[in-house]
This record gives structure tokens, sequence and C-alpha cells, in this order.
């Protein structure tokens, strides 16, 4: 089975239609200054049992992904988010590995698609 891509070109594609190279920049470099923080606030709200915290931040993180066509990301921040909502924690630590190894694939693309 081939691995889903982890950015949708489509959503990328209006991006630049609304607002050109320069929208497209600006939303793939507010992902790159907001995101880290966000994937840290599910972690530490995870561990520190702050699940407000957690469910926040995965609820930011999943609209941040949705904006660049991140499916993957954007599925899983989902998931955990649903997850924290109805107070199944353990379902969304057991998903946060995955979750933070679909995070740096999807940095690595997009900085990918930005040296190209």
């Amino acid at each position: 089975m081939e691995k889903e891509p982890m950015l949708d070109g489509a959503q990328l594609d209006r991006l630049y239609e609304w607002g050109g190279e320069e929208l497209k920049r600006k939303m793939i470099d507010l992902f790159f200054e907001h995101a880290p923080e966000r994937l840290e606030g599910v972690r530490s709200g995870l561990e520190e049992n702050d699940l407000e915290l957690a469910e926040r931040s995965a609820h930011s993180l999943k609209s941040s992904a949705a904006n660049l066509g991140a499916e993957p990301l954007r599925a899983l921040s989902g998931r955990i988010e649903e997850f924290l909502e109805s107070g199944a924690e353990a379902e969304a630590r057991r998903l946060f590995p995955e979750f933070e190894t679909t995070f740096q694939e999807t940095i690595d693309a997009l900085e990918t698609l930005l040296r190209q």
C-alpha cells in the first residue's frame, strides 16, 4: 500500500490562486512559526495531564495543517482532539508517537517544497 502524500497539492494551489506565491509562503512561514509550539502543547498537556491544553493544541494544529493541505497531520490532530474530548486519554497518548513522526514528515515536506 502506498503511503499518503504529506501535502495536498490542490490545497497549496488554492492558496496560490487566492494570493499568489506571497500568500502561500506566508501560510507556510506561519506554520513553521506556530506549529512546533502546538506540538509541544499536545506533548506537555499529555505528560502533565493538562488535557485541555493538549486538546486546544491539537485543535489548532489540525486547523493549521488543513490550511496547507497536510492531510495526514490534520487527520491525526483531529483524532487526538476527538480522543481527548471523549475522555479517551490513553488512546491519545497511544497515538502521540505516530502524530509526532507525521508532524516531522510534514515539516520535511514543506521544507522540500520551499527548496523547489
